[in-house]
């Protein structure tokens, strides 16, 4: 008991008050996470059989403690949507958790031998520094499901063209929309093609085709493929002929896609001068400055 007093007496007060911050929130977490819901008491006079699969306590706690931080539940469904993996936040969570015990211990890892030439004093620090590395580690993995599924929305707003083209050849050959989205699926190998195939999966199951290519484009965060989608399903309820609407939609799509590439070379363009006039100038014009510098200087 002395030794823990000791190093909190030893420990700067900001460094207290960061570790009596962290004890709160998780204190706070852990409550609402207790605290049952309307929802809750509703579903416990409910059979079994009609309740939707809970979450241990230690879960509930993290999924509250992620909430407070941002990732909420709903945002990293919606993630993991866009990425085109299963949507159950369950095994996220867990990899999550993973995640932040792994930046804890390589924080400690780092921090201890400091923390053990201080002494005792050292101990406040290790413990804000290993629930600091802890939150790194979460943040981390949240922010890589992110920029996952951000990386594939891209990759699926350049495969559009592609398969409109696709389709207007092969619904000007004759073929109906689901036969067309079918061969598309099948001769391609790309994220678009798999989104397609469990739209093809769905038609297949009794769904409608302008559901289904509804709940496509909503499944996704692409505006070229929702203007594709939006299209097929106008033709599917008027009888608007399409193969020449898919191919004036490619070509428009290619054509912002250039006209963006543009913009984004200009940004980096701009972003390419600053090394060159902070980093390489300074350098460049103290080479051509020093001799003379030196001359003047070794003047009597």
């Amino acid at each position: 008991m002395k030794g823990v007093m000791g190093a909190l007496g030893g420990a700067s007060p900001a460094l207290v008050g960061l570790a009596f911050g962290a004890g709160v929130v998780l204190v706070a977490a852990a409550i609402a996470a207790g605290r049952p819901n309307f929802a809750r008491r509703v579903a416990a006079g409910r059979p079994a059989s009609m309740r939707a699969p809970g979450r241990g306590r230690g879960s509930s706690v993290f999924a509250a403690l992620a909430d407070s931080l941002g990732s909420t539940t709903p945002t990293v469904v919606r993630r993991l949507v866009l990425l085109g993996a299963d949507p159950d936040p369950a095994p996220f969570r867990l990899r999550q958790a993973l995640a932040g015990g792994a930046g804890m211990g390589c924080a400690v890892a780092f921090g201890a031998p400091f923390a053990w030439s201080r002494g005792a004093s050292g101990l406040a620090s290790l413990i804000v520094l290993g629930a600091l590395g802890a939150l790194a580690g979460v943040a981390l993995w949240d922010r890589l499901l992110t920029v996952r599924a951000n990386a594939r929305q891209r990759r699926i707003d350049a495969q559009v063209p592609d398969a409109s083209e696709l389709l207007a050849l092969a619904v000007g050959a004759g073929e109906s929309i689901p036969a067309a989205l079918e061969r598309v699926a099948r001769i391609s190998n790309s994220d678009l093609a798999h989104e397609i195939e469990v739209t093809v999966a769905e038609i297949r199951l009794g769904l409608p085709s302008t559901r289904a290519l509804g709940e496509l484009g909503a499944r996704n965060d692409s505006a070229p493929l929702d203007r594709l989608c939006q299209t097929l399903i106008t033709a599917i309820e008027r009888g608007s002929p399409l193969a020449r609407v898919l191919h004036d939609q490619a070509r428009d799509i290619r054509e912002a896609s250039r006209q963006r590439l543009l913009e984004e070379g200009g940004k980096r363009e701009i972003a390419m001068l600053l090394p060159v006039v902070f980093l390489i100038l300074p350098v460049t014009v103290l080479f051509a400055l020093y001799p003379g510098l030196m001359a003047l200087e070794l003047m009597p």
